[in-house]
């Protein structure tokens, strides 16, 4: 089922308060607009998945999490309603600088992830690297880089040069013995 905006008045007065107050908290946002704190934190979710609003994740204080900040983009049509194909304009501060992180990887064919694993042997072939190292490199899972480490060493493409921790090199590298380690 897919989730309704409880009404348009809600969105348009949380729409208004972070308009008036730009970098504010849900709650800040919640007061201001005259809305409950849950209807506003699902609506500014909704319109950050849309970009129409940037979230600056919290960070920690005194041992204690503090709240994400939140700060509207500009639209070309501010007044549209959640559901619309309103498309943001160029944001005042680009992401990068209101503590955004980087976009997650993309999606893997079928055996890609293998390849990708292989090619980051072959780029090192004099060291035996670990699930851990390898997955630092390429940006993805730790627990999906030993699966394909696995699969590869069945294959014979890649050995396991140490049992613990598991380092692996590239199958037409130097002697095991010979290789370094990095973990």
């Amino acid at each position: 089922m897919a989730a309704t905006t409880p009404s348009t008045s809600a969105l348009q007065d949380l729409l208004d308060a972070l308009a008036e107050r730009p970098d504010t908290t849900a709650a800040e946002a919640a007061a201001a607009a005259g809305i409950g704190r849950s209807t506003a934190s699902k609506l500014l979710a909704t319109l950050a998945t849309q970009g129409r609003v940037l979230r600056r994740p919290g960070g920690q204080q005194g041992g204690r999490r503090t709240p994400d900040r939140w700060t509207l983009i500009a639209t070309t049509a501010p007044s549209s309603p959640v559901g619309s194909a309103a498309l943001p304009t160029t944001p005042a501060t680009p992401a990068a600088e209101v503590g955004q992180s980087r976009p997650a990887p993309s999606r893997l064919g079928a055996g890609q992830l293998r390849d990708l694993v292989e090619a980051c042997l072959a780029q090192q072939p004099n060291q035996a690297l670990t699930a851990t190292a390898i997955a630092k490199t390429l940006d993805r899972s730790a627990g999906a880089i030993a699966n394909a480490l696995q699969v590869l060493a069945s294959q014979g493409r890649v050995i396991q040069a140490h049992t613990s921790p598991r380092r692996y090199h590239i199958a037409d590298a130097l002697d095991p013995a010979t290789a370094e380690t990095t973990s």
